[in-house]
Order: C-alpha cells, then sequence, then structure tokens
C-alpha cells in the first residue's frame, strides 16, 4: 500500500486502468471548484496532502480525472494555462446534451478538421477544458 494520495483513485471504468494522466492545477475556490464540477456530474473526492499541501481535490467522471490544489507552489501564485486539457469521455453528444443550459460551451460539438468531435467548457477559474471523440473528418 503506498502513502501516495493519487494511489487511491478508483481505476477508470472502461478499462480497469489507474489513469494514465491526471492533470494538477491550481485552485482558487477548492469548495467552488467542487461545486461547478459536481453540478456537471463529476464526483468529489477530497484528500489529505500531508505536509504543504493541507488538502486536494480530485473530481472524476467517465474515466477523467482532474485534481486541483489551493495553495500556489513554486512560481504559480495565480491560475493559468496556456492551452486546453483534452478529455476523452464516453460520448461527447450525452454529455453536451446533459449539460446544456447547465454550462456555456465555448465552443461545439463541432468535427474538427483534424477528425476531433469536441466541445469546450470554462471552469470557474478559467481553464479551458475540451471533451473529446475521435471521428472521421468529413470528405
Amino acid at each position: 500500500m503506498t502513502d501516495q494520495p493519487l494511489a487511491h483513485l478508483p481505476p477508470a471504468p472502461e478499462g480497469g486502468e489507474q489513469p494514465r494522466v491526471v492533470p494538477s492545477l491550481l485552485s482558487t475556490d477548492l469548495e467552488r471548484t467542487a461545486e461547478f464540477y459536481t453540478g456537471l456530474g463529476f464526483a468529489p473526492l477530497w484528500l489529505d496532502g500531508g505536509g504543504r499541501l493541507s488538502r486536494f481535490l480530485v473530481v472524476s467522471r467517465d474515466g477523467i480525472y482532474i485534481t486541483f490544489f489551493n495553495e500556489p507552489l513554486g512560481s504559480m501564485q495565480q491560475p493559468s494555462l496556456s492551452g486546453m486539457i483534452y478529455t476523452f469521455p464516453n460520448s461527447v453528444d450525452a454529455l453536451a446534451e446533459e449539460w446544456r443550459g447547465k454550462v456555456e460551451f465555448l465552443w461545439g460539438p463541432d468535427l474538427m478538421p483534424y477528425g476531433i468531435y469536441e466541445f469546450a467548457i470554462a471552469d470557474p477559474d478559467g481553464y479551458c477544458v475540451a471533451f473529446a471523440e475521435r471521428r472521421s473528418p468529413v470528405s
């Protein structure tokens, strides 16, 4: 048994494997972040970070995991991300239908020329999270 908090994440339902990439993002308000994501059907998991991190939040849904911490580390004093986080849920269309009217979509769902069908949202700290699935572009 490991003492590492992320080792306690449940396996992804579709493959029974631990997630391979788990973003860890600064949140200015963990409770607000938890409320936002649980309102979209993510399951919250609060973990004791020990040491410098008093606690942090893991949200999960459809094998997607995102962690959030509330104490700036190193040079990161404010939430920032120069790009976006791509996730691959069970169904983009089902998720978009479920969330329509609950959260503003930044774009989509649209089939992009690179063969990804996607839509994106921004969370309370401004992180852009895209929900995508691979599809063939229309010729």
